[in-house]
């Protein structure tokens, strides 16, 4: 069995306060973790705090902390260090080879869309916000072929809700799987949701917007590990 990841994200439009980091790591005893993290600070973006979370909660799986207790320390740690000023919205979502399971740990309300044998449902958040917020649930499923995993940011979720065009992601993975015979490969999957919802915000994200996809699929021959990225430049950037 392999494991494949995907990650798709694009700033606000028109925006230089980013507010949505990600990080993606082999764990220490096999498997991989992916880290979204959206940080504010005073209420505004803020890139530091997400990046700041992000890489801590990533030093903390590395020395074999749990994810949900990686993630408790490090909300209870900026929560402190800010004096309650920031804020961080985290999903975490792990393939853990020690355990063999799926682990997805979240501190927010965003759902999780998950597929399994072509059948798509969402992962119920039902906690209250406000105990989230230091306190993240954990879910684990067992690990199996076939199964997919989406996480999707606010700024994802809330497209097209601005202009009276919300988009409906339950319906919209459906038909993307009605459309496709054949396995989809997991890049394709968060560049068409991604692109779905920028569509509904008429070409413009209102916010940050990040689409993680997880997909466990039979093995391949050969035992390669494969990593592609694409970052790209802004014509603003400063280039040295």
């Amino acid at each position: 069995m392999e494991v494949h990841a995907a990650i798709s994200k694009i700033d606000r439009h028109a925006s230089v306060l980013q507010g949505n980091k990600v990080e993606i790591i082999e764990r220490p005893k096999g498997g991989i973790s992916i880290v979204l993290a959206e940080g504010k600070l005073s209420g505004k973006r803020s890139s530091a705090v997400a990046m700041k979370a992000a890489h801590e909660i990533i030093n903390l799986i590395m020395d074999g902390i749990h994810d949900g207790a990686s993630a408790r320390a490090v909300l209870s740690k900026i929560k402190k260090d800010y004096q309650e000023k920031a804020q961080v919205t985290l999903s975490i979502i792990s393939c853990d080879l020690e355990s063999k399971t799926v682990v997805v740990t979240k501190n927010n309300l965003n759902p999780v869309l998950i597929s399994e044998q072509n059948e798509c449902r969402y992962l119920s958040i039902d906690e209250d916000a406000e105990q989230l917020r230091c306190d993240p649930a954990v879910y684990q499923f067992e690990l199996a072929r076939g199964q997919l995993f989406v996480l999707l940011s606010e700024g994802v979720l809330k497209a097209g809700s601005y202009n009276n065009n919300p988009i409906d992601f339950m319906m919209t993975t459906a038909s993307l799987f009605d459309e496709n015979e054949e396995d989809l490969d997991v890049q394709e999957i968060a560049d068409f949701l991604l692109n779905q919802a920028i569509s509904h915000d008429s070409g413009k994200p209102r916010d940050d917007m990040t689409v993680v996809v997880l997909q466990t699929s039979p093995a391949a021959q050969r035992e390669i590990r494969r990593e592609y990225v694409c970052y790209p430049i802004k014509q603003n950037s400063k280039e040295t």
